[in-house]
């Protein structure tokens, strides 16, 4: 799957929802980060993770890779809108075949699920690690399997076409299935994510889930409730009983060699 509308794309992730999952995985970007070096944000769509990682860490040089044109148009606007045009770039190209040598970054992130709509999955995984340097990090997040798979049962899911059948289909194939159609969007289990740990020998320095629970926009509005859910969303990211059923999957790697 290939978004074609970078605006359209910014419009349907604005909101509380989409600010707190901005928010705590910049969280996390602060925390490792390096201070200066090269970055790639891969499948970085409109740039929002390159622009907070930018504005982290000012000695930092980024390039935002993406599949699709439109996307890295607008993430083009945004960089100037921003002012960090001169030290974050766009790049067009395919996490399956990354477009740079081997060891080349001091940190790779692919978040948003990028990963997700690659169709080889794991020939893109095996890219992200060639391009990082060793002791460097790979911050990636994916779609949750039994987060989304919880979400096939609400009333919204069912309002927006989703049925029995395309639950099943999804249990089969991991891939998320709406109106009988597939979205090519898979899905993962943290087991899957740490079993690529062991076979390319990287250590795993940090799991988390961002957000939690799930949206209620109503809850978000209040002021006082928004406050209380974001302390909540903080202070369980990290529990591992209820990590699977958040929406992103977060695992911070590190590259032993």
């Amino acid at each position: 799957m290939v978004y074609d509308d970078g605006e359209a794309y910014d419009l349907s992730t604005q909101g509380p929802y989409y600010e707190l999952w901005f928010e705590m995985t910049e969280h996390y970007l602060d925390s490792f980060l390096p201070k200066e070096g090269l970055l790639l944000d891969a499948g970085g769509g409109t740039g929002e993770f390159s622009i907070r990682a930018a504005k982290l860490r000012r000695e930092l040089i980024c390039e935002n890779l993406d599949i699709s044109v439109p996307m890295l148009a607008q993430a083009e606007r945004k960089f100037q809108k921003n002012q960090i045009n001169n030290r974050v770039s766009t790049k067009h190209g395919d996490i399956q075949n990354l477009p740079y040598p081997s060891k080349h970054f001091d940190y790779v992130m692919c978040l948003g699920d990028a990963i997700s709509f690659c169709p080889d999955h794991e020939l893109a995984f095996r890219e992200l690690v060639r391009v990082t340097k060793p002791n460097a990090h790979i911050h990636l997040s994916v779609n949750s399997f039994w987060g989304n798979y919880h979400a096939m049962y609400t009333e919204k899911s069912r309002e927006m076409g989703v049925s029995f059948d395309d639950a099943k289909k999804y249990m089969k194939t991991r891939i998320l299935h709406m109106n009988g159609q597939s979205t090519g969007c898979r899905s993962f289990t943290m087991k899957e994510l740490s079993n690529w740990a062991d076979q390319y020998k990287l250590s795993i320095v940090k799991k988390f889930v961002a957000p939690v629970f799930p949206s209620n926009n109503t809850w978000y509005e209040n002021p006082v409730i928004s406050k209380e859910m974001r302390d909540l969303h903080y202070r369980y990211c990290e529990e591992e009983n209820i990590m699977e059923f958040g929406n992103h999957l977060n695992v911070i790697y590190r590259k032993e060699r």
